[in-house]
């Protein structure tokens, strides 16, 4: 199962703050949507980020070497994991072209299929 990584949160982090906002409980909050973190380890992670010197004023590489470099934030990055970890998405129209999509990012259109791993 996937776990939230300091790549991860920096680059959920540095998307809100570019849009105005500052780190912190709501921030985290709307951002870990889709994540499994209760309310009590959204706080200690605002706590961590801020002891670990993570500001808005940071460009996401610095912030993610800051929280990487903050072995507790790190430990506790590790115990939050994804809710779901695959999508699927499916359109069936029944008219023109049917679009499947799965977790190993092949694609079908109609009877073309379109496979992006590296083979």
């Amino acid at each position: 199962m996937e776990y939230l990584t300091a790549a991860i949160l920096s680059g959920l982090i540095y998307d809100g703050v570019k849009n105005g906002a500052t780190i912190g409980y709501k921030l985290l909050k709307s951002k870990l949507q889709g994540w499994i973190v209760d309310d009590n380890q959204l706080n200690k992670i605002v706590e961590q980020l801020k002891e670990a010197g993570v500001n808005e004023d940071l460009a996401p590489h610095a912030m993610e070497r800051k929280i990487n470099d903050h072995q507790q934030l790190t430990e506790m990055l590790q115990q939050i994991h994804c809710a779901d970890n695959h999508s699927n998405v499916s359109q069936v129209s029944n008219i023109g072209h049917n679009i499947n999509a799965g977790e190993n990012a092949t694609i079908t259109i109609g009877d073309l299929k379109i496979n992006n791993e590296n083979d």
